[in-house]
């Protein structure tokens, strides 16, 4: 059965993993760690330049939220649908706290 997106979304108060093509799990460092190197201006690009404005800060925050080299990896191999799903839930889940980006 293919993946859906709540599938990749874990649990309050729990790190944010995804399994890759490998099978293994990755983790992803919270996204406030990115949010805290990002600028006003980034912000800014991302809500006036529409839906891909958007998406790249979403890959923009992930570089600055400094992923390892093999999560990293492992997300760039997945299929561009599932990278999109993943992202979104990294994005909503913010600190494992239920917090997303926005709040």
């Amino acid at each position: 059965m293919p993946k859906q997106p709540q599938d990749h979304r874990p649990a309050k108060g729990k790190t944010f993993t995804f399994v890759g093509l490998d099978g293994e799990k990755h983790t992803l460092p919270n996204a406030s760690v990115g949010l805290a190197k990002l600028t006003g201006g980034d912000f800014e690009d991302a809500a006036l330049g529409g839906e891909i404005a958007q998406v790249g800060y979403l890959f923009k925050l992930l570089r600055a939220s400094g992923p390892t080299a093999e999560a990293h990896a492992a997300l760039r191999a997945l299929p561009q649908t599932e990278v999109m799903e993943i992202l979104e839930a990294w994005g909503e889940h913010g600190d494992g706290d239920g917090a997303s980006l926005g709040e």
